[in-house]
């Protein structure tokens, strides 16, 4: 068997009889056509060592590689170019089809292409398919050039008809000479688990400002704690005086994300603060109060009536959070979509998926966290939560070891401004949105108690400092500014 060192030689190889024939499936250096010179050679200059780094898959930014090529032989008028791997014997994915590359282009930038894609079946459709097995262990991938003598005949075909295939078929007629590259590419658990949160954040991840960063330990979920695509704190009936702000959870304060989740020996109890992140950056809490779940000054904020018809609210930080199912952010998909993809991640790595099993079945939660073991697409092996709509709502314990932001979660948050005094609610709105909360915006949450409307309106007059304006009836009562440390 070829080493992977050996399977990433530059392969040169050239068709016989005037390029009649299709260029070697093996590799190895033939001589060019007769009246040819050169010999083409296809080079990559990122892929050191024969291996692929993972920018150029769906663990980093998904771009696609430098690509170059040089020798090709007289007569030559364009390149064709597809990147292959062989998944299992007789099967073929192609990652990047690209043809009528001009006869002058001969390399491509990082995130660059050049001539018309083709449809890449492994994912990708019209544009490059960033490798992305399923599993761990080591991939091949090949990148073949072929030196055209003419464009190929795809008449008939739809640009989304255009495969690998299809391609390949057609270019057996006027291949003057092709080169292949082969490169690896090692995809760890950690890389795996890496992706599956890249890929959970992905819709909300423009809209919302969130990052993923990741090393060989932890994912570095970056987000502001705020979310566009749904109201906030709308319906609340009980005692709420605080607002949602953005959030600095960035940077070294980014959450982390366990990424190759272990069983805990011990279960940890969810208790008292924030347990896991759901996919639009919106942190998730117990469902208890601050004073726990029962006593004074505790309870289930769901069931006292703290909650917004979205299951969040805003907390003591003036910080958005759900404590129980993100309802209105689960509604911008299909409910089955939640069977199968993570909603959330939780604090010590494993996934939060819907009311359901990937088969679609009613999720059983076992007696202990609030998950079970079935095997679920897109998430880390071993265990997965379940949402439910009772109490304790996602999960009551940690399966798994959790990240130390558990215990330092109280140093994540960095509070503009003293509590208000609670107040009872009703009807309460608030006309947030991405404009509003940003510099230069202003939002209003107003409520109603024992017949008098009250309101706060708030300005971000800088990226850390805002204007508060109270008002009962309309009329200002009182303003301050804050401005947030760090």
């Amino acid at each position: 068997m070829l080493t992977l060192r050996r399977l990433a030689i530059l392969l040169a190889c050239a068709a016989c009889g005037g390029g009649s024939t299709a260029p070697s499936a093996t590799g190895g250096t033939t001589n060019p056509p007769s009246g040819s010179s050169g010999s083409l050679v296809v080079t990559s200059s990122d892929a050191a060592n024969a291996t692929l780094p993972a920018a150029y898959t769906c663990d980093g930014e998904g771009k696609s590689p430098p690509v170059a090529w040089s020798g090709a032989p007289s007569g030559t008028t364009g390149y064709a170019m597809l990147m292959s791997t062989v998944p299992s014997v007789g099967t073929t994915k192609y990652n990047w089809i690209l043809y009528n590359i001009p006869a002058g282009t001969t390399s491509l930038g990082a995130g660059a292409s050049a001539g018309t894609f083709g449809f890449a079946d492994d994912g990708g459709g019209l544009a490059y398919a960033a490798p992305c097995s399923q599993g761990p262990g080591l991939k091949q991938y090949t990148f073949t050039v072929y030196a055209l003598s003419a464009a190929p005949n795809l008449s008939g075909l739809a640009p989304n008809q255009v495969t690998g295939a299809a391609l390949t078929s057609a270019l057996s007629a006027v291949t003057l000479a092709s080169a292949t590259l082969s490169v690896g590419v090692n995809r760890t658990v950690a890389m795996i688990n890496c992706g599956n949160i890249r890929s959970s954040i992905a819709g909300y991840r423009t809209a919302n400002s969130l990052d993923l960063t990741c090393d060989s330990t932890y994912g570095y979920f970056a987000t502001l704690g705020i979310q566009s695509k749904h109201a906030m704190m709308n319906g609340i009936i009980a005692t709420n005086q605080q607002v949602p702000i953005p959030q600095n959870f960035t940077g070294t304060n980014a959450w982390k994300i366990p990424l190759t989740p272990k069983v805990a020996a011990t279960k940890v109890s969810a208790v008292d603060g924030p347990i896991g992140i759901a996919v639009n950056g919106v942190p998730i809490f117990n469902p208890c109060k601050q004073g726990g779940c029962s006593g004074p000054g505790g309870g289930d904020t769901k069931v006292v009536g703290e909650l917004d018809l979205c299951n969040g609210h805003a907390g003591r930080a003036d910080d958005y959070h759900y404590h129980a199912a993100p309802v209105c952010m689960m509604a911008d998909q299909g409910a089955a979509y939640w069977d199968t993809h993570p909603l959330g991640w939780a604090l010590d790595g494993y996934a939060i998926f819907g009311y359901r099993n990937p088969d679609g079945t009613t999720a059983t939660r076992d007696g202990q966290c609030g998950g079970n073991t079935v095997t679920h697409p897109n998430a880390p092996s071993g265990y997965a939560y379940h949402v439910t709509d009772v109490s304790p709502y996602v999960l009551s314990c940690f399966f798994g070891e959790p990240s130390p932001d558990l215990a330092g979660q109280g140093a994540k948050y960095s509070p503009i401004r003293p509590p208000g005094t609670p107040m009872p609610a009703s009807n309460m709105t608030l006309d947030a949105t991405s404009a509003s909360l940003a510099v230069g915006g202003t939002t209003t949450q107003a409520w109603q108690n024992a017949g008098h409307t009250y309101a706060v309106r708030y300005t971000r007059t800088t990226a850390t400092c805002w204007t508060f304006v109270f008002l009962t009836d309309g009329a200002q009562t009182s303003t301050a500014n804050y401005c947030r440390n760090r």
